[in-house]
């Protein structure tokens, strides 16, 4: 999916500032066309609320993304103030239901089209300059145990068929790279380096910055038998270099590898567990939660692997399992210090 897709029904203002976050300030793809989606809901909610306020909160969420939006003009824009925007705040939150984290995203997207705006001289003023974002708790992601991730590799395991053999290479990446999804569908044949003195894969992670990260014998072993079948298509196939191929010989996308995920998940996962609760990034957050939890990995190495900008983000997938906890309660505690040094 792309933002360029919907250009012509798209304000000129709002492509250009999407062209400008993909071409200048080389956002990822993913990144940039979640931006255009949340501002065309802005812009949704401009056009009833200058023009048919009475039925701002009549209108069903069916109708409300029927909306056309090609004819919002900068003359609309001006005549937004703070107020009015927090009360499309309001509306997310009341009339489309969007929890805290989901306003503050949308609202985030909104401030950066304005500043854009604004610089550009587009605009009188900012009105979004002193919103602030609501307080959302932070959660720990769900993610696998070492046995989960050992019966979701399994759901594809020792398969003959083409695409079980690809989903097995797809989720061996996940859990040994601890890769997004948006980088996983975007390696190419020539990021993959397996001879004997290397075995790596280029990532392309946000910004447009790559990282290089390491095989180990399982992901290498996935990988080849998966090219072993890969259909081989000729360069006139504009996805002829893409490693990952749908069943139409196309890049394979970000939606077809969540059905399989999330297929394979409510296969492996206990009858239990809800499957609602799990996603395509949580193999992302399984990978990095092993690596911390099962072999100890230093936080600042974790942190390069994830391709974090900050530690804090790292943070998050640095949960203390119960393994670890009593190995440090029983080794590390004072009492114990304590009765080493003799008491001293």
């Amino acid at each position: 999916m792309s933002f360029l897709k919907y250009q012509k029904q798209t304000p000129e203002f709002v492509n250009n500032f999407l062209k400008y976050k993909k071409y200048i300030e080389f956002g990822s793809q993913t990144t940039v066309d979640s931006e255009y989606f949340d501002l065309r809901t802005l812009l949704r909610f401009v056009k009833v609320y200058l023009y048919d306020k009475d039925n701002l909160y009549k209108i069903s969420k069916e109708d409300f993304r029927k909306i056309e939006i090609k004819n919002i003009t900068l003359d609309d824009i001006n005549r937004l103030n703070t107020f009015d925007l927090e009360k499309y705040i309001i509306f997310l939150s009341v009339k489309l239901e969007n929890d805290n984290k989901t306003r503050n995203r949308k609202l985030a997207s909104c401030k950066r089209l304005f500043e854009y705006l604004e610089v550009n001289n587009l605009i009188d003023s900012n009105p979004t300059k002193n919103m602030s974002s609501a307080r959302v708790e932070k959660r720990i992601p769900k993610y696998l145990s070492l046995n989960e991730s050992k019966r979701l590799l399994a759901v594809t395991l020792k398969s003959k068929n083409m695409f079980n053999i690809r989903n097995y290479a797809i989720t061996c990446i996940f859990l040994n790279c601890s890769i997004r999804l948006s980088e996983l569908t975007n390696i190419d044949l020539t990021d993959i380096k397996m001879d004997q003195s290397e075995k790596t894969i280029k990532i392309h992670g946000k910004g447009n910055k790559e990282r290089l990260l390491y095989l180990d014998d399982a992901a290498c072993e996935a990988i080849n038998a998966y090219l072993e079948v890969r259909p081989s298509i000729g360069k006139d196939n504009k996805d002829y270099n893409a490693l990952f191929l749908s069943a139409r010989n196309k890049r394979i996308s970000n939606r077809t590898v969540q059905v399989i995920i999330k297929d394979n998940l409510s296969k492996a996962l206990d009858k239990n567990a809800n499957i609602k609760d799990y996603k395509t990034h949580s193999l992302r957050h399984t990978g990095a939660s092993l690596l911390y939890n099962e072999n100890n990995t230093d936080i600042f190495v974790l942190k390069k692997i994830l391709g974090h900008k900050s530690l804090e983000a790292t943070q998050i997938y640095t949960h203390v399992s119960n393994k670890k906890l009593k190995d440090i309660m029983m080794n590390f505690a004072v009492s114990s210090l304590i009765e080493k040094n003799g008491g001293k």
